[in-house]
């Protein structure tokens, strides 16, 4: 319990407006982000989808939960809780996806963030997803698995490749030791943007025993206006 007099050192700040917040990114703030208008279930594009990444290539993905369009103004925090250090952000990026996960009617009894390749870990001295993740699994009652899955090759940057570049990249980017015998996984990652990455772990997962993997990311890159003009 805390007593009145305390309560206001416990209040939380905006990460954007830096205003009082029950929990992240204020109402206000959170108003602002671009949401996915009537995504697709399984590959979270904006329908009509012009190019489903289902319809390209082996698609392991059961299910894309990722509320939110990466474009302006999110894309400037998920940027900084990537790039610039900002490690809280994870947190509150996870408080934006739990409502959505909410009305996904999803079972999922355990998380798995996608995982950093060991130099990229050190150079950034964290991983995003897993401090996404973190927060999801408190909020969900479920681990966050980290034992035994891992990125064995240090890609390189993958902004500005197209999917087949990023497929390929990624065909063998991730091995698991353990065992997932029948578990529902959600796949925790910042940014959906081909759905190379977490349908390689996916590939994985289910190879090591998995049922299900539902990617959960805050955003989903949108389809270039092009591909939707087809």
């Amino acid at each position: 319990m805390v007593y009145g007099f305390l309560r206001p050192l416990f209040v939380e700040s905006c990460p954007a407006c830096g205003e009082s917040s029950a929990g992240g990114f204020c109402a206000v703030c959170a108003a602002e982000f671009p949401r996915v208008a009537d995504a697709c279930r399984r590959c979270g594009l904006a329908q009509p989808v012009a190019h489903c990444p289902r319809s390209r290539s082996s698609w392991d993905v059961d299910a894309v939960v990722a509320p939110f369009s990466y474009a302006p103004p999110l894309d400037h925090y998920v940027q900084a809780l990537k790039y610039r250090g900002m490690r809280s952000l994870g947190r509150a990026f996870a408080l934006l996806l739990v409502p959505a996960l909410a009305g996904a009617e999803l079972r999922i009894d355990s998380l798995v963030a996608v995982p950093l390749h060991r130099a990229r870990h050190l150079e950034r001295g964290y991983n995003q997803a897993h401090e996404i993740a973190r927060t999801l699994a408190r909020a969900l009652g479920v681990p966050a698995l980290q034992r035994g899955v891992v990125r064995r090759t240090a890609t390189a940057a993958q902004a500005g490749q197209g999917a087949r570049e990023r497929r390929a990249a990624m065909s063998k980017a991730f091995a698991v030791g353990r065992d997932f015998a029948g578990r529902h996984v959600g796949v925790v990652d910042d940014v959906v943007t081909t759905g190379a990455t977490a349908n390689a772990l996916a590939a994985a997962l289910k190879a090591a025993g998995a049922a299900r993997c539902v990617v959960l990311a805050v955003a989903r890159t949108p389809e270039p206006a092009q591909a939707r003009n087809v």
